[in-house]
């Protein structure tokens, strides 16, 4: 004689049908990745040759520390250049005004 399913095991299988859509199925199961696609990732051993977080930073701070020094550097150059432009400026500039005048007396020696 069969058995006879009560209204509360109906209940119980309608909804365990519903959740079980939730589940993936074989056909999801296909589109992720197999132990042959991870092959191809780094493993821990390859990334034992790359630097590490703090090594890049020490990198970093010897290359700002030394940008820093070129910056100041180059700083104090263009202030030396501003000084000499001055004083050449001071010294050459009555010479530079008066060229033509000179320029004018070297020409009347020559001739």
């Amino acid at each position: 004689m069969p058995k006879e399913i009560t209204v509360v095991e109906k209940v119980i299988r309608t909804i365990m049908r519903e959740e079980l859509k939730n589940f993936a199925t074989k056909d999801d199961l296909k589109n992720f990745a197999t132990k042959d696609d991870l092959k191809n990732f780094a493993t821990k051993d390859d990334l034992k040759n790359f630097a590490t977080k703090d090594e890049l930073n020490s990198k970093h701070n010897q290359v700002m520390n030394t940008l820093d020094d070129m910056y100041g550097f180059l700083k104090e150059m263009k202030q030396e250049m501003t000084v000499i432009n001055h004083r050449v400026y001071k010294i050459q500039g009555p010479k530079l005004e008066n060229h033509e005048k000179r320029i004018t007396k070297l020409e009347i020696q020559t001739a």
